[in-house]
């Protein structure tokens, strides 16, 4: 390893290491607490690869949080995906903060699937140490932290890297999954380089009183962590994402731009959706059209029975990404909301649509199956059968997790 790791706020800003060392031929191994891979906003493909063509910088293309589907950038929830295209990246190693249990193939699988796959086939795989899916262009491995040297000893050759987001040892409330022993040793198991550590205090998911330990983590591998941020100031006092993560008030003050009245809306959506309406509209205005914002109105509004409303609300949250995974479960609960509204046919034609962008997606193909039999097509309701049957395969209980011999028992 070098002698220092690059330090950065929000992990899109990972993108700045690219040009200078790609992922081509390396197994990124990322610890993470969320998987940050979902396909681009509109035009960032496009925009990707023409930056590609030109020698420009992929981070020139980083977005400003809290904004989601901005068109032609990127950020710190796809920027796996944006790697795929900019930095070479083709396998990655998921190692999320649980660990192994009777059920983890469940929760693994349920962990992506809302990516929309676009219709290309993901080929889901599981063994007796991951589950492997095939989404955004990479080939992704999910792998519990306690089995991670058996599937790096079965399943992974040639160079690794490893990446950090230090969201990985606590929860946005200062609750530790993990030491900062325990993951420099997993990151010491892995051997080769470290090539970046995320602080996400900005983002919320890292409260800002932990920032020493990615110093810490490494000093534990003998390195020196260097600061290499280069995002902006934030426009809006630091612990306002915090805040909307835990659900907890906002206090009122001064208002700074757009993006600091989603967030208050973000705040007020579950217990006040009226005023989170009229948070969105004043942010719109503002320039900050927040799908994630219409997205809390329409459940809110869901959850109180005012189906029609909610449908609206979530129709706005699809019309800003489409294919943003947040747009995939809004276009899930619209499709409900119309079931309710409309009946079973209206709302087959929307589920059926979406189906075939979400195979991985257990509940969409169970209620597809209720309304393919309320409507009467036999083959819609075969196909969700069939499809609910290779998930139960792949989700069916782990009887034994801990192994130490080689298992490439993977199946479809």
């Amino acid at each position: 390893m070098p002698g220092h790791v690059d330090l950065f706020e929000e992990h899109g800003e990972v993108a700045a290491l690219w040009p200078q060392s790609g992922y081509r031929d390396r197994t990124v191994v990322c610890f993470d607490r969320h998987l940050d891979l979902k396909p681009l906003a509109p035009g960032g493909e496009e925009a990707l690869r023409r930056a590609a063509t030109l020698g420009e910088d992929p981070a020139a293309h980083l977005r400003r949080l809290p904004v989601r589907g901005v068109p032609g950038a990127f950020g710190l929830d796809d920027f796996w995906s944006a790697a795929a295209l900019a930095g070479g990246l083709t396998s990655l190693v998921w190692v999320p903060s649980w660990g192994s249990h009777p059920q983890w193939r469940a929760t693994a699988l349920d962990s992506v699937s809302l990516i929309s796959t676009g219709g290309v086939t993901p080929d889901p795989r599981v063994s007796g140490c991951c589950l492997t899916v095939r989404l955004c262009g990479v080939s992704l491995a999910i792998v519990p932290p306690d089995l991670l040297a058996r599937h790096l000893a079965v399943h992974v050759s040639g160079e690794v890297v490893a990446d950090i987001d230090l969201d990985w040892l606590m929860d946005e409330r200062g609750r530790p999954d993990h030491t900062v022993d325990e993951l420099a040793a997993l990151v010491a198991l892995c051997g080769g380089e470290l090539s970046a550590m995320t602080w996400s205090t900005r983002s919320g998911f890292l409260p800002g009183e932990f920032r020493q330990v990615g110093t810490d983590v490494a000093a534990r591998l003998g390195l020196r962590a260097r600061t290499s941020s280069f995002l902006p100031a934030t426009p809006w006092p630091e612990d306002l994402l915090l805040s909307v993560h835990r659900g907890a008030p906002l206090p009122q003050g001064e208002e700074d731009g757009g993006v600091t009245v989603a967030l208050r809306g973000l705040a007020l959506a579950t217990t006040d959706p009226a005023q989170a309406e009229e948070c969105h509209r004043r942010a719109a205005a503002a320039g900050y059209r927040s799908s994630w914002l219409a997205y809390r109105i329409g459940i809110a509004h869901y959850a109180r029975g005012g189906h029609r409303t909610a449908r609206e609300w979530l129709r706005e949250a699809v019309a800003v990404d489409g294919r943003d995974t947040l747009a995939m479960h809004a276009r899930i609960m619209s499709a409900r909301a119309t079931a309710r509204l409309d009946g079973p046919d209206r709302a087959f034609a929307e589920l059926r649509a979406l189906a075939g962008e979400l195979p991985l997606r257990s509940g969409v193909w169970r209620t597809l199956r209720v309304l393919a039999r309320s409507c009467g097509d036999t083959e819609a309701a075969a196909e969700a059968d069939a499809r609910l049957a290779l998930l139960d395969r792949l989700t069916e209980p782990a009887v034994a997790t801990a192994g130490t011999g080689p298992d490439d028992g993977g199946r479809e």
